[in-house]
C-alpha cells in the first residue's frame, strides 16, 4: 500500500510511480529518478490531505451523474453495437430488460455498492432461476461495470466474482423430447395436409438436424444436387446473417426424400416467380412471398405448434427436431 517508485526494466533509467491506495492501483511513467521522487512526494501529500491525486479524478468530478440505466443506453450504442454478435446483444437485452434494470436501473452507477449487488443476486436465486441463467446475467452486469471503469464513470466493479453467491441455485437442463419414428410420420402427414407451404422446411429440419437460424439462412447455392449434401454456412438471426454457432462451415448429407422435396420446391418457386414476370428466384431456399428469408418465429407460432396439435402430438420445442435425426439413425442401425 502507498506510493513507490522503481524502474520497470532494470537499467533502463526510466522511472515509474506505482500507487496502491484504497483498492486503486495506478502506474505512471515519470522519467528521471529525480522527477519520480518529486512526483511521489506530491502524491503522498495529496493523499494525506484527502485531495484528488490523479488527473482522472478531476475528470470524474466533472463527468455527469449517470444511472445504470443511462449508462446501459450508451453501452448498447458502443460495445454491444460493434463488438458482439446479434445473439449476444439479444442475451444482454433480455438480462437487462427483465432482471437488471428493474432492480438497479435507477441507481447512480458510481454509487452502487457490493452489498446492493449481493442483494440483487439473492433475489435472482429466490426466483428459482437456473444457475446457468444467473451466471449469464451477472457476467453481463460485470461487463457493463468494466466498461464504465474504462470510461472513467466509476472506479470499482461491485459485480466481480459473484459465482459463490449462487452456488445453491438449481442446475436445470432443458428436457429434450424428440419425436419418435411413428410421431415423425404423423407430424409430416399433418404438415403435408394442413401446412403444405412449410412441409419442405419441416422435412429439412428433421432430416438434417439444422438449427432454425441455419434453416432460415440456407441458400440455393449451398445445395450440392449431385453430391447430395448441404454446406451449412450461415445462421440468420433477426434478419441478419452471421456465421454458424461454431464459426465453421459443415457438410450435411441429404436423404433422397429431402433431395426430391427441395428439387420440387425449387421448380415450383421458378414457376411462381416466372408468373410474376421475374426471371430469377430469391436466393433463399425458404422465403416468404416477398422473397425475404423465412421468419422462423412466425413459422413456429403459426405453423409448427399448430401442426403438432393437428397430429395429436405433445407440444415441444422446434429446436428438438434437431435430435430426431440421430434418433431415427439409431433406430435404423439397431434393427
Amino acid at each position: 500500500m502507498g506510493v513507490k517508485i522503481r524502474e520497470k526494466v532494470r537499467g533502463s533509467n526510466e522511472w515509474w510511480v506505482f500507487i496502491d491506495h484504497k483498492g486503486r492501483r495506478k502506474a505512471k511513467r515519470v522519467g528521471s529518478l529525480k522527477a519520480a521522487v518529486e512526483v511521489k512526494a506530491k502524491i503522498e501529500a495529496l493523499i494525506t490531505l484527502g485531495q484528488p491525486y490523479l488527473e482522472e479524478d478531476n475528470i470524474r468530478k466533472k463527468a455527469p451523474t449517470l444511472t445504470l440505466e443511462d449508462y446501459y443506453e450508451r453501452f448498447k450504442q458502443t460495445y454491444l453495437a460493434t463488438a458482439v454478435r446479434e445473439t449476444t446483444r439479444i442475451s444482454y437485452d433480455v438480462s437487462f430488460r427483465h432482471h437488471i434494470l428493474p432492480e438497479l436501473g435507477k441507481l447512480r452507477l458510481d454509487k452502487i455498492e457490493r452489498s446492493r449487488i449481493k442483494e440483487f443476486v439473492a433475489k435472482l436465486v429466490g426466483k428459482q432461476l437456473a444457475r446457468a441463467s444467473i451466471r449469464i446475467i451477472t457476467a453481463e452486469l460485470n461487463a457493463l461495470f468494466n466498461a464504465a471503469i474504462e470510461d472513467g464513470i466509476t472506479e470499482m466493479n461491485p459485480a466481480r466474482r459473484l459465482s459463490k453467491l449462487y452456488k445453491q441455485a438449481p442446475i436445470v437442463h432443458d428436457e429434450i423430447t424428440p419425436l419418435t419414428r411413428e410421431e415423425v410420420v404423423s407430424f409430416l402427414r399433418a404438415a403435408h395436409k394442413h401446412f403444405p407451404q412449410c412441409y419442405a422446411l419441416f422435412l429439412c429440419a428433421i432430416h438434417t438436424g439444422l438449427r432454425s437460424g441455419e434453416i432460415a439462412g440456407l441458400q440455393w447455392c449451398d445445395i450440392d444436387w449431385n453430391g447430395k449434401f448441404i454446406t451449412v454456412r450461415n445462421n440468420l438471426v433477426r434478419g441478419r446473417i452471421h456465421s454458424t454457432k461454431t464459426d465453421k462451415t459443415r457438410r450435411v448429407d441429404m436423404s433422397d426424400d429431402l433431395l426430391t422435396e427441395l428439387s420440387d420446391l425449387k421448380r415450383h418457386r421458378k414457376e411462381e416467380w416466372l408468373s410474376r414476370g421475374k426471371n430469377e428466384i430469391p436466393e433463399w431456399v425458404f422465403c416468404n412471398r416477398e422473397g425475404n428469408p423465412a421468419d422462423m418465429h412466425n413459422i413456429k407460432n403459426r405453423a409448427f405448434f399448430k401442426c403438432l396439435g393437428k397430429a395429436g402430438l405433445r407440444r415441444m420445442r422446434f429446436h428438438d427436431l434437431r435430435y430426431v435425426l440421430s434418433l431415427l439413425m439409431f433406430s435404423v442401425l439397431s434393427k
